[in-house]
């Protein structure tokens, strides 16, 4: 990179942790902290969703998985993300809202009792922290490749960065410098997609090319995978239409966008409840384009680079196709998809632990800057087990199969308990206890025992714990009407 590039990154990084900063002077209470004190405009909660999700897995995850796979990895998004972000966004999330929790745990405590909030609230936090493995891991995909940084010197110093704004200024710090990021992101992405595929000669030249090989395989151009499909260790790869269909479309996706502390948390900083929902139906019309960031990206660095690992193609792109100037906009587009990746996972692991662990069990009636200080302390620790876990996200072959394959060992089983919780009336707090112990049981042995694909996993995971859930309420006593009434979105008899 030339001195042009860095003084774009530095000036970029420089902005943020200003703003960040700036912003720890209106944090005075853990609702502050936690959910913005609710005072956050539907606008900035719809750009700070998507940045969130997009993030430094996509940029260099999911570019990765397309090269791998080809265009099937724009259903996560066509299927994965939009139909479920405006279903909940209109139907569940608001329920939410109202009834004034921090956390999907804290939710699922006053449904199905504390059994259930502790075991969701520790099983949120391990993913949590490897889900900062990930994102740390896929900065040092990028530094590594474009700057030349040794590993761990790149890991510290995203985590050192991100670590000061978000312990200061909590979720509206969080938001606020995700509306900077969302729209460097945007143009950084859009621009690489477009110098692309001015070198291969458009949409046409690209489709030529992976036609008459270009190290694709016949199905990269296909958007329904079928089934079956293996690599050189025999293990289950690609996307298979029935696991897209199952697994992501009527699980992952539901459970991802109704039940992800990370998005969830932002809707509950919304200044109201009509905030809250059309702050998801903006993210989704922002969705749309997605795939041409970081989808096209991937299939482009087939035609323009060969073979290499996936891994390494988005930073390889920006050297090789990018001019000075651009690289900076470009790696500064990747650094705030990094850091909104990074500071909403902390924040959200922060506010279960303290929220629905030290002051449930272990500190109820302490002060409010007693939980504040807390708060801002989980923060620091966490980016330190995010650290931690960067050796495990190693071993896969993607970090995008990385993050998936964490979320397919509990999302199933969450999701059955938030449906079953919204919606059906009888379901028992004994019943959301066993449905969750044997759908996590169920997920935990899919992987170990038969090695499914992670897709599947989700699925019969799901399955396993709604059909525990109901045949364990059908025999138990549901919580009474009164209870009820604030945490379930049909009010007629059972």
């Amino acid at each position: 990179m030339q001195g042009l590039d860095l003084a774009i990154v530095l000036l970029y990084l420089l902005a943020t942790l200003l703003v960040g900063l700036y912003l720890t002077r209106r944090v005075h209470t853990g609702a502050d902290f936690f959910v913005a004190g609710r005072r956050l405009p539907f606008w900035a909660v719809g750009m700070s969703v998507v940045v969130s999700d997009i993030g430094a897995l996509e940029m260099v995850g999911g570019t990765a998985a397309a090269y791998r796979y080809g265009v099937a990895q724009a259903n996560y998004e066509w299927i994965g993300c939009i139909p479920a972000m405006v279903v909940g966004g209109l139907v569940f999330l608001p329920l939410f809202w109202r009834s004034g929790v921090y956390s999907v745990p804290e939710y699922l405590g006053r449904r199905y009792g504390a059994a259930v909030q502790l075991v969701q609230a520790l099983v949120w936090l391990v993913f949590l922290a490897a889900a900062l493995g990930v994102f740390f891991q896929a900065s040092a995909e990028m530094l590594v490749g474009v700057l030349g940084w040794p590993r761990w010197l790149s890991v510290g110093l995203t985590a050192a960065i991100v670590a000061v704004y978000t312990t200061g200024g909590g979720l509206e710090a969080v938001v606020l410098t995700d509306v900077i990021q969302c729209v460097v992101l945007f143009i950084g992405g859009l621009t690489l997609a477009a110098i692309g595929l001015s070198r291969v000669g458009g949409l046409s030249g690209l489709r030529a090319s992976l036609a008459q090989g270009a190290g694709a395989t016949r199905h990269h151009l296909q958007l329904l995978m079928p089934p079956g499909l293996r690599d050189q260790g025999g293990g289950p790869t690609g996307y298979p239409w029935p696991g897209i269909i199952l697994g992501l479309g009527m699980v992952l996706s539901p459970a991802y966008w109704i039940g992800n502390q990370a998005i969830v948390q932002r809707t509950l900083g919304a200044k109201d409840e009509w905030s809250a929902r059309a702050s998801m139906v903006f993210g989704a019309m922002l969705k749309t384009v997605v795939p041409v960031a970081f989808v096209l990206p991937g299939l482009l660095g087939l035609v323009l680079l060969g073979q290499q690992d996936p891994n390494t193609v988005y930073p390889r792109l920006i050297l090789e196709l990018l001019p000075v100037g651009l690289r900076g906009v470009l790696y500064a587009a990747f650094l705030a998809a990094l850091m909104s990746s990074v500071d909403s996972y902390t924040n959200s692991a922060a506010t279960i632990f303290t929220n629905d662990i030290y002051r449930r069990f272990f500190a109820r009636d302490r002060s409010d800057g007693h939980y504040l200080r807390t708060g801002r302390l989980v923060s620091l620790l966490v980016v330190g087990l995010g650290v931690a876990c960067v050796p495990m996200v190693a071993r896969y072959r993607t970090i995008y199969d990385a993050f998936q394959s964490f979320l397919s060992l509990f999302q199933g089983p969450t999701l059955a308990l938030l449906l079953a919780g919204l919606l059906w009336r009888r379901a028992s707090p004994a019943g959301g206890l066993w449905g969750m112990l044997l759908g996590l049981g169920a997920a935990v042995w899919f992987q170990l025992g038969p090695g499914l694909h992670y897709l599947y996993i989700a699925w019969w995971s799901f399955v396993a714990a709604l059909v525990s859930l109901v045949l364990v309420s059908l025999f138990t006593a549901p919580l009474p009407p009164d209870q009820l009434r604030p945490l379930v979105l049909r009010q007629g008899p059972s």
